[in-house]
């Protein structure tokens, strides 16, 4: 199994990748995984729940590109990382110009009489309708046996802003992704990471991470980033239980 380091530089407008061979052995590999996984820790420590949520607020313009990406970073550290989900907390959270509506609401557009244990916190009230907006929503699953910290998932979809070089600016939002991520979310990646980079005429990014969370401790992230030449960029971002070395395949 290899383990590579991928090291990019941008001269002009041409992205060049020079990839080296790292190390090549199943025990170099699980001793990084471990050490990955102790960092986690090391991180998380000392990171308190949050006397007071913070509403949501966005530093960055919303635009297809790295600065929509913070954007939706610093929603799911405030909505996500910052305390686990409780009664009222949507309120607490809610950015301005924004408001909060059960789940089915929000999906099927009419509600469906059951009483709601997920909320949305949308700047429409409706899925398609932030999607086509371009706008980042928040859901938020009270807790339950299976999630006693609830659950938390933010999901942004926008079509480009641009009408020219999307192509770059793809390829370059693929590059920079994780390591934004890991800093943004002082995150650190459990899932293993491809060999290489190429690029390609789209990109689907599935990843696993670890991030210092409420309570001193630290909780999986699963993100997916879908980048599209026709579409636009999918991201989406949920919170999970803590990781485990234990059991996990190379």
């Amino acid at each position: 199994m290899r383990a590579f380091v991928l090291l990019f530089r941008w001269r002009g407008d041409n992205l060049r990748a020079i990839t080296m061979v790292f190390a090549s052995s199943q025990r170099f590999s699980r001793a990084l995984q471990l050490s990955c996984l102790a960092l986690g820790l090391s991180l998380a420590a000392g990171q308190p729940v949050s006397a007071e949520p913070q509403r949501i607020a966005f530093s960055q313009k919303n635009f297809s590109d790295l600065r929509g990406i913070l954007n939706v970073f610093d929603m799911f550290r405030t909505a996500c990382l910052a305390q686990p989900v409780t009664q009222g907390l949507d309120e607490r959270l809610l950015p301005e110009g924004y408001q909060v509506v059960s789940s089915g609401l929000h999906a099927l557009g009419f509600e469906t009489g059951a009483v709601s244990r997920t909320m949305v916190l949308s700047r429409t009230g409706d899925e398609e309708k932030d999607f086509a907006g371009g706008h980042p929503y928040v859901e938020l699953g009270l807790p339950s046996d299976t999630a006693p910290n609830g659950t938390c998932r933010i999901a942004w979809k926008r079509a480009w802003d641009y009408a020219e070089g999307v192509g770059k600016i793809m390829t370059g939002t693929a590059v920079i992704f994780d390591p934004w991520l890991s800093f943004q979310l002082k995150a650190v990646r459990v899932s293993r990471p491809e060999d290489g980079f190429a690029v390609a005429e789209r990109y689907d990014l599935l990843s696993e991470w670890a991030a210092p969370c409420f309570g001193g401790t630290w909780c999986r992230l699963e993100t997916l980033l879908i980048l599209h030449p026709e579409e636009g960029i999918h991201l989406t971002i949920k919170r999970g239980d803590p990781p485990s070395a234990s059991g996990r395949k190379n």
